[in-house]
């Protein structure tokens, strides 16, 4: 069963009409939520991968999970049909567990934090963020051994779980976790700071609302998500050709002596939809370079390099994914099986952006 959201005020929204004014100023408003969450987060956190290195990623999403401003979208559905419960007002969910999330993250040390958002009783957004903890246990300092065969050894795994309860810190559990990892302070701080960022979004997130209305809120961020929808129509329809063009890549080698890999992709358009085909990838690795791609975060790779390269004015959200079709086979280095071995799936990551290009 999926997650339940238990509201206390089940007053359905209205379809509004707003104007093309408030439209922007909401989606202006909304966009500097986004850059406030990464200003709190890197003035707040200890580590120098996600203070320095900024290796963190924010979102503010509708209450269906659709990212409507931020830099990763595309994992609250994973993510909330891996939890089972009830998730109230005041709840602060934790993950790291690709796994668990369908693959919302992809190794272990990137530990998600998810805010329900709620306004007088009713659910009215998400606000979340990952970011790349120092380390998360198992066999290696950083947590990303080469050598790892199975996911058991690249550290501990957090399955969906409620940090908060109503607001309330679950102790226990934090210290629990905190208990397995090597930079315990470190990730201490970080939690910490990604908690407050999600946080800062909410609360901003509700003055919107509270300023031009619940109704205006939730139906202009429909209306950013329907633009990028369109935009990026006359973008697939410009640049992807109905023949189907292929291209590969190889990761050379896994360190461990084994290797090449071959990363396979065949790209075509039916009607509006682009198509990616990622048959002819080869098998998953017995080592830890499997990259477990998540479909909806392959269309994000899409959008956001799309976006970059044709079109920087568009609002970057996940409005446009019905728009792409993302194929990869079960057991294959994109797509491999419990317990493969994920923590150095860094460089498949890095085909993968060459394969698009």
């Amino acid at each position: 069963m999926p997650a339940n959201i238990v509201e206390t005020n089940s007053a359905p929204f209205e379809a509004v009409d707003v104007d093309a004014v408030t439209v922007d100023i909401i989606e202006n408003a909304l966009k500097n939520v986004r850059i406030e969450m990464d200003a709190v987060l890197f003035r707040t956190a200890m580590s120098p991968g996600i203070r320095e290195q900024g290796d963190c990623f924010p979102m503010v999403a509708n209450r269906d999970g659709k990212m409507v401003v931020g830099q990763f979208g595309s994992f609250i559905h994973g993510f909330m049909q891996a939890y089972e419960g009830d998730i109230e007002e005041g709840d602060i969910i934790l993950t790291n567990d690709p796994y668990m999330c369908n693959a919302a993250v992809s190794h272990l040390p990137d530990w998600i934090v998810l805010v329900p958002v709620f306004k007088d009783g009713r659910h009215i957004a998400w606000s979340a963020m990952f970011g790349h903890m120092s380390d998360n246990g198992g066999m290696v300092p950083g947590s990303i051994p080469i050598k790892a065969e199975t996911i058991y050894q690249e550290g501990i795994r957090i399955p969906p779980t409620r940090l908060y309860k109503k607001g309330e810190l679950q102790s226990d559990v934090l210290e629990l976790i905190l208990h397995n990892v090597r930079t315990t302070e470190w990730n201490r701080f970080d939690l910490n700071a990604l908690v407050a960022a999600c946080r800062t979004a909410a609360k901003r997130c509700v003055e919107i609302a509270e300023r031009f209305g619940d109704d205006v809120f939730q139906q202009t961020m429909q209306i950013m998500l329907d633009r990028n929808l369109e935009a990026m129509r006359a973008i697939i329809n410009m640049i992807v050709p109905e023949e189907p063009a292929y291209f590969e890549d190889f990761v050379c080698d896994d360190g461990v002596g084994k290797g090449p890999y071959k990363i396979a992709c065949k790209m075509w358009r039916e009607g509006d939809v682009a198509i990616f085909d990622f048959s002819g990838t080869d098998p998953q690795a017995k080592s830890s370079i499997n990259f477990y791609l998540n479909e909806d975060m392959f269309k994000m790779f899409f959008g956001s390099f799309t976006i970059n390269l044709f079109d920087p004015h568009i609002l970057f959200n996940d409005g446009f994914y019905e728009l792409v079709d993302v194929r990869i086979p079960d057991g294959s280095l994109l797509k491999p099986k419990f317990p493969a071995a994920l923590s150095g799936r860094t460089h498949a990551l890095g085909r993968i952006f060459d394969v698009m290009g």
